[in-house]
């Protein structure tokens, strides 16, 4: 009997969301989009709504920050050469 209400429970899904963010931040000139959708996904995930992938949400939005970081670093370099 506790099998039957068990096997009741909706199973959860891997958001693709959370997929493709992590995917566009990973690529370098895209990662504005992942970065927003990881935060997008992850409040959507938040919320409880039968998927899960938050890792890869929190994932996307930590990379996307790296490579802002990176792109914000590397500017003030140039411009720092360039004075």
């Amino acid at each position: 009997m506790a099998s039957a209400t068990a096997s009741s429970a909706p199973a959860k899904r891997l958001s693709v969301n959370a997929i493709i963010a992590f995917v566009l931040s990973a690529i370098g000139l895209l990662f504005p989009f992942g970065l927003w959708l990881g935060y997008r996904t992850r409040a959507r995930i938040d919320k409880g709504n039968g998927e899960y992938g938050r890792e890869f949400a929190t994932a996307a939005i930590i990379i996307g920050w790296l490579w802002l970081t990176f792109f914000v670093l590397g500017l003030l370099a140039y411009l720092w050469i360039l004075i």
